[in-house]
């Protein structure tokens, strides 16, 4: 008989992305997209694209401590909650919604 290991090779963070060993930030409470100044959601929407060269250490820390973003071994990275409240907040906008995403 032969029987699995649960969890064998498996390595995931808060964002459901696999290698990363790091533990989740987690916000303390639910963040909407007009709590955002305007440079953490212009980062916010140039994460959701790809690697941001242009992010400034205090937006990063603060995005960091939201949970919205994470460190990853190729520098800072948009988190599952980031890029849900990114495309909640375009589709909402698409749609003639407040915008607001959360």
């Amino acid at each position: 008989m032969v029987r699995r290991r649960s969890g064998t090779g498996r390595a995931a963070d808060g964002d459901g992305t696999e290698g990363s060993r790091q533990a989740p930030a987690a916000p303390a409470t639910a963040i909407g997209w007009s709590d955002l100044s305007a440079d953490e959601q212009t980062a916010l929407k140039r994460l959701n694209r790809g690697p941001y060269q242009g992010l400034d250490a205090a937006t990063a820390e603060r995005l960091l401590a939201l949970g919205l973003v994470a460190r990853r071994p190729a520098g800072i990275g948009i988190s599952r909650a980031g890029r849900e409240l990114v495309i909640s907040t375009l589709l909402a906008a698409r749609e003639g919604g407040s915008g607001d995403g959360g």
